[in-house]
């Protein structure tokens, strides 16, 4: 990261949130008859929705102090992607899979790492032929998707944690303390092989437990990826993972992977648990990302999350990574320092092993409640992934719930987008994919030119931006009865030149059609978002409530 002036940019921030706190938050609200409580839907399909019900039960989550760093460099993808996207006839594919974006697998078609060759080549023949653009077609290639905005935020949207040590040291010592006496008590001392390598902040740690619901405050990776503290083998080592409700499978940066990529960030060491043991089965994990790929193979451990135990857990052990991209240097660990990745989408998605991370967790410890919930602070100051239940100061008014229509990804069923009073979707059945692991939002190939038509991009900086802004329209997403907004500030991204959305196109190929994507910075920043198993012949179901600006 390069060294940046932090206190004008601070002060930048905080003057945008103080204007736009409450006259630009969207909201979220129902049209003609209310949404009755879960229990009285006897259908919920029929009913369309439902309120959900809990009881409240938990504590407060640590408060992180940041402050704002400002790379303009990570911005540079989503401006490509949208050049491209205005100057030829692009689309870009993905499978989706496993990875820390959550849509990553083997595609056919143009991946957002092709963004800079592609907006070239185009740029070149355009150039020749101004009049013959959409004559242009890169539909043959067999590439994955580059982590879908892994690195792409600008300074407004984009925040990265920085722990005020004279505040905050204190409460995260004592903390710490009493969380790292538990592990060691139950597993053994924890092994600090790591203890010098950048990463998350060693203050950062999993808060008091209950024995049926916890916390596990997320640090931001430059604002692209939330990773929280998780344990592995006997005695614990730490890592910080990924929480990523697009993929199910579990995996983790090991020791036997010698890339300096690896090396930079925290690796398990296989050798040093007592507990580890490695698949004698001949199945290898590969994983391909848009900025490189991971190989490995498969083994079983331990993991403690919070100051539960989840024995003999099926993993993959990444052992090795490469670049496939023509630029050899970019690599999947060069973009963020993340360390593994949890998967918690549906068992369909499980390629390694027979039964996924969270079904273990909740089969071993039967008195958690089958559900989890995201609090992506919009002030980055408490972003939290919490476990068995929900705490209602993270949000404001009901929490509404959809049904998942297909028990893979976390989708339900979207009957309409609407740009200020156009609507752009949804002719065709089509539906929309809550993913922890994606950081933009996206829109589908037939909706591109009218979306970038309707939401353009303009030249903006730090004086006349608020003015900017105030052009853009409101985007509605209407689930049956539920609608839920989408303010300008909170789906623009501002960089010192450049005022755009936080929308990529994606093309996610499905039975179910068209699949609309609400990733982290765009949505789930905005809006707290409740993941619930289904169970007793009810089907899983996403909760959204408007989060709290704490």
């Amino acid at each position: 990261m390069k060294s940046v002036k932090i206190v004008p940019i601070f002060y930048l921030v905080a003057f945008f949130f103080h204007n736009y706190n409450e006259v630009t938050c969207g909201k979220v609200y129902t049209t003609g008859d209310n949404f009755m409580p879960c229990s009285e839907c006897k259908d919920i399909n029929k009913c369309g929705g439902c309120l959900f019900e809990h009881n409240e039960s938990l504590p407060s989550a640590i408060e992180l102090k940041l402050t704002k760093k400002n790379d303009n460099s990570i911005h540079d993808n989503l401006k490509i992607h949208h050049d491209s996207l205005k100057l030829g006839n692009v689309k870009y594919y993905v499978n989706r899979g496993e990875g820390v974006s959550g849509s990553l697998g083997h595609a056919s078609g143009n991946d957002i790492r092709n963004m800079a060759e592609i907006h070239n080549e185009i740029k070149n023949r355009t150039e020749k032929k101004e009049k013959n653009k959409s004559s242009l077609s890169f539909i043959d290639r067999n590439n994955p998707e580059e982590g879908k905005g892994g690195n792409n935020f600008s300074k407004i949207q984009k925040h990265e944690q920085d722990e005020d040590k004279v505040n905050t040291q204190e409460k995260f010592e004592k903390v710490k303390s009493q969380t790292d006496k538990d592990a060691s008590s139950s597993s053994g001392s924890a092994i600090d092989d790591n203890a010098n390598k950048p990463g998350p902040s060693k203050g950062v740690t999993i808060e008091e437990t209950s024995d049926n619901v916890f916390l596990v405050p997320l640090q931001h990776l430059r604002d692209s990826q939330f990773v929280g503290k998780l344990l592995v083998g006997t005695p614990p080592q730490e890592i910080h993972p990924i929480f990523d409700t697009g993929s199910t499978n579990l995996w983790v940066v090991t020791t036997e992977c010698k890339e300096e990529s690896c090396r930079k960030v925290h690796q398990y060491n296989p050798n040093k648990s007592k507990t580890f043991r490695r698949s004698f089965v001949n199945q290898n994990l590969h994983i391909v990302f848009g900025s490189g790929s991971i190989s490995g193979t498969l083994g079983k451990d331990n993991f403690i999350l919070g100051n539960h135990t989840i024995r003999n857990q099926i993993f993959g052990l990444v052992k090795s990574e490469s670049s496939d991209n023509l630029n050899t240097s970019d690599n999947v660990f060069e973009y963020i320092n993340f360390e593994g990745i949890v998967g918690l989408g549906f068992p369909g998605m499980l390629t390694a092993g027979n039964i996924p991370f969270f079904d273990n967790l909740l089969k071993q410890h039967e008195n958690i409640t089958p559900q989890f919930s995201f609090y992506i602070s919009p002030n980055d100051e408490s972003s939290t992934f919490i476990v068995g239940g929900i705490n209602k100061s993270y949000y404001e008014g009901d929490i509404f719930m959809l049904p998942v229509i297909k028990e893979y990804y976390w989708e339900v069923k979207l009957d309409a987008i609407y740009i200020g009073d156009e609507k752009i979707c949804c002719d065709e059945e089509s539906y929309a994919i809550f993913d922890s692991g994606t950081s933009y939002n996206t829109i589908p190939s037939i909706q591109t030119d009218n979306f970038f038509k309707l939401i353009p991009s303009k030249p903006c900086n730090e004086e006349n931006y608020n003015d900017i802004l105030k052009d853009y329209p409101t985007i509605k997403y209407v689930f049956g009865k539920l609608v839920i907004e989408l303010l300008p500030s909170e789906y623009m991204i501002v960089n010192d030149d450049l005022c755009a959305p936080a929308y990529m196109q994606i093309d996610v190929p499905s039975e179910n059609n068209n699949a609309y994507l609400l990733g982290t910075i765009a949505f789930m920043r905005h809006y707290f978002t409740i993941f619930v198993r289904g169970q007793e012949g009810r089907p899983s179901m996403v909760g959204v409530a408007k989060a709290k600006r704490n």
